[in-house]
């Protein structure tokens, strides 16, 4: 144990790791705690409560409330900044003088402050966000549309503040091309997964399963295009689970005789992953990585996307691709059929741990703090 000393500031509290940028932030802490770093957690907490677990892989545990003010709507700086700029988070990162592990550009409200000029910093980049938040607008309307598309334009113009940092880590290969245009010192620091508690091959169920946090925008919409999908093959049961479902939604999958389970608890969930047969995504928007499919991944089921799922890491090696939803239907029925081999799945958990072990991966952290 080094217990070298380490700020991490957290856009949201990382537990439960619930969702991806949670698990995300959740396991690069736990990774950094088990390789000797002791670690001083800044959350800003706005709905997730506090959790003792935190307290167990950091040494100290600082939350702030996230203020969401009406007027900040209307401000010169990025929302998800601006509301994140409590003056208590520099008093106390002013407290020592470690290094400090900024997550998501929305935490980087003091990353040009002259108090923290000569601090090692590094920026973990989660998307790159103005993309994002024009993806976001692309399907939105009204007053939403408004406030995604303004964003995006305070978001690119922010971006400069990342001159400010020492090193930018980035999720996927395709953020790392874009912010290598713009510091010099970028790296790649693939998702934090969750620990694999899948230890054995095992023989599925004939369902297919659409997973994933229902109450996002982005996953509601997927889901709705899981469903049209599966009007083609109505002989193949679907299972669509999660967060919060809309009513919608609800009132859709008893119209088309799909199964839906509303939030299931962790054990539930788990049983759902392990014995699908085909796990099936759906996403637009090539940004970020989803963390789901690497867990889907890790099971004994195919698994079938569309390429922007996979697009930016080497995972669509693992996968069957499909850009149309006609070829994506075609890729059910021809895999729904057929076991997972054995071999295909010793072969894909070697991918899995090699490229996403994520104690091993946090390591470069420790590197670029000692240079």
């Amino acid at each position: 144990m080094n217990n070298k000393a380490l700020h991490i500031v957290s856009l949201d509290v990382p537990f439960p790791a619930d969702y991806g940028g949670a698990i995300d932030i959740y396991y690069r802490i736990k990774a950094l705690h088990e390789l000797g770093f002791k670690i001083t957690l800044h959350c800003f907490e706005y709905g997730r409560g506090k959790h003792k677990e935190l307290d167990r892989i950091t040494a100290c545990v600082n939350y702030y409330k996230r203020k969401k003010r009406v007027f900040d709507l209307f401000g010169g700086k990025p929302f998800i900044v601006e509301t994140r700029s409590t003056n208590a988070l520099l008093q106390n990162l002013l407290q020592d003088d470690a290094p400090i592990l900024f997550e998501g550009l929305h935490t980087t409200f003091f990353l040009a402050d002259g108090r923290l000029k000569n601090r090692v910093k590094l920026v973990r980049t989660h998307n790159v966000e103005h993309q994002y938040y024009n993806g976001l607008a692309d399907k939105a309307t009204g007053l939403k549309r408004l406030y995604f598309r303004n964003e995006a334009r305070k978001l690119k113009k922010f971006e400069k503040i990342l001159k400010n940092a020492d090193h930018i880590l980035t999720i996927q290969k395709n953020d790392f091309d874009h912010f290598s245009s713009l510091h010099k010192s970028v790296y790649l620091l693939n998702a934090s997964a969750p620990e694999n508690n899948i230890d054995e091959y095992v023989e599925t169920e004939p369902y297919c399963l659409f997973h994933g946090n229902l109450s996002v925008p982005e996953n509601n919409t997927a889901a709705f295009w899981m469903l049209e999908t599966f009007k083609q093959n109505p002989s193949i049961p679907l299972i669509i689970a999660g967060k919060d479902p809309s009513k919608m939604l609800a009132h859709k999958c008893t119209q088309q005789g799909v199964t839906l389970k509303a939030n299931p608890d962790t054990e539930k969930m788990n049983v759902l992953l392990g014995n699908a047969r085909v796990h099936v995504f759906y996403t637009d928007q090539p940004t970020g990585l989803k963390l789901k499919l690497i867990t889907a991944l890790q099971t004994s089921g195919h698994v079938v996307v569309t390429p922007e799922m996979t697009e930016g890491t080497t995972l669509e090696i693992l996968c069957a691709v499909a850009a149309k939803r006609s070829s994506f239907s075609k890729q059910i029925l021809k895999l729904f059929p057929k076991q997972l081999t054995h071999e295909d799945f010793l072969s894909r958990r070697k991918h899995i741990d090699k490229n996403y072990n994520t104690k091993k991966n946090c390591e470069i952290i420790a590197q670029l703090i000692d240079d």
